[in-house]
């Protein structure tokens, strides 16, 4: 019974991935679609300009409004279909090659897969706790082609990531990204009844990620009385309870954990005594 639980979690587990799989795919075809029919828009609009550019000569009266001409056609010549084509000479067929050549190559840039940027395609350097895949997926330049890519607004984007405080983007020929991150720095935990949290220098609280070396100074806050409310929404301590205690740690490099609450305000016990101290 055991086996077959596990082999179902398993099938679960596959049918997800595959269905990750597909959707992806099915993402990629379409935007790969969308770039097809903007280039073949833009490709026919070109077309019709040079067909009225050969239509349309200059000093032919009418012309603009689509009037023929009434001009006697002479013996032994014979009337063509446009009477602005005056036929394929070697400097329009040269013209028409170039144009081809072109709009060949602009359709190969816009639609080879070489160009298209994939999870296998960015490279992330100066991640300590956050997994690549995590930092892609707060790229989101999955599928997209590196000519409709900035690097400024990637380093944008990256940075929205409450774990990072810096990002710089590179974007290499012909279809990779190289991006440096800095994360953010714990400087103390904040221990409630609830849960830890991580707590940075300007009080935001975030939820500990694996790390080796956790911060030595705790404020063991079990009602989160030191919270404060802020316009973001996040989670955040009163930033003066958070020097205060920086500060005193600083000073009596013996005490590291200190207790808060909202009638006593910072209190610790100095150790090996059976001194405690009330701050404020």
């Amino acid at each position: 019974m055991q086996t077959a639980f596990n082999s179902g979690r398993k099938q679960k587990r596959g049918s997800r991935a595959a269905q990750k799989a597909v959707s992806s795919k099915r993402v990629r075809r379409r935007r790969h679609a969308q770039t097809r029919r903007r280039f073949s828009s833009a490709l026919r609009s070109m077309q019709a300009f040079v067909l009225r550019s050969g239509r349309l000569r200059p000093g032919s009266k009418g012309s603009a409004k689509g009037k023929t001409s009434s001009l006697p056609v002479p013996a032994g010549t014979q009337a063509t279909l446009f009477p602005g084509f005056s036929g394929l000479a070697p400097s329009k067929t040269v013209s028409l090659l170039l144009l081809a050549a072109v709009a060949a190559a602009l359709y190969w840039l816009y639609t080879s897969e070489s160009f298209y940027i994939y999870r296998e395609n960015v490279r992330f350097e100066g991640a300590q706790y956050l997994s690549d895949d995590e930092l892609f997926a707060a790229c989101d330049i999955d599928s997209w082609s590196i000519f409709w890519l900035d690097p400024e607004k990637i380093e944008e984007q990256v940075m929205a990531h409450p774990y990072i405080t810096a990002a710089d983007a590179k974007i290499r020929w012909p279809g990779q990204i190289e991006i440096s991150v800095q994360e953010v720095r714990p400087v103390a935990l904040w221990a409630t009844e609830q849960q830890e949290y991580w707590l940075l220098e300007d009080g935001v609280a975030l939820t500990p990620r694996e790390l080796d070396i956790q911060p030595a100074m705790r404020i063991i806050d079990p009602s989160a009385e030191a919270r404060i409310a802020n316009v973001e929404g996040t989670l955040q301590i009163d930033k003066r309870i958070l020097t205060s205690a920086m500060i005193l740690s600083n000073r009596l490099s013996i005490v590291s954990e200190f207790w808060y609450n909202s009638r006593y305000g910072l209190n610790f016990s100095l150790p090996h005594t059976q001194a405690w101290v009330h701050w404020g």
